[in-house]
């Protein structure tokens, strides 16, 4: 009897497998496009955006993201690195150095981002820039993903 319970429990298990293998071939992930365009479609649904303004905002984000990625990848290196000296008995000043190496680079991204945004807020109207402003409040600019945690209660 409990070879056959093994059995089932293997076949099931296998089963299982192979149903959600063929789920996710059927609907394969969406790609970055489609990330992008659905996000497009939702600014313009919820900022009421022209076509022009669409095309405008894609162009700022695309070159934005272009320049702003070697320096995603240059931050993650260098933070790696950081942690690796530190972990590994650097000197100060070689620790120091590579502190300032993350700050200057975290700094470039903060700059980046800001003179984006100014860019941004030059395309939108008073009340898209404000609507924008009060999405990009909510973690990720979907207020559903990242509930806020719950307030404890006193007992009385």
């Amino acid at each position: 009897m409990r070879k056959f319970s093994f059995r089932t429990a293997v076949l099931a298990l296998v089963g299982t497998l192979f149903v959600g293998v063929a789920a996710y071939a059927a609907d394969p992930p969406a790609t970055t496009d489609q990330h992008r365009q659905a996000y497009e479609s939702r600014l313009q649904q919820k900022l009421g955006l022209t076509a022009d303004q669409v095309q405008k905002l894609r162009d700022i984000h695309t070159r934005d993201f272009a320049a702003q990625k070697q320096n995603w990848q240059a931050l993650r290196q260098a933070q790696s690195e950081l942690r690796r000296l530190a972990l590994n008995g650097a000197d100060n000043a070689t620790l120091q150095a590579k502190e300032t190496e993350v700050q200057n680079l975290m700094t470039q991204s903060l700059q980046a981002r800001v003179n984006g945004l100014k860019e941004v807020g030059a395309v939108l109207t008073p009340d898209q820039r404000e609507a924008y402003a009060k999405m990009m409040e909510s973690p990720r600019g979907h207020g559903h993903r990242h509930p806020k945690p719950a307030t404890q209660q006193n007992p009385s």
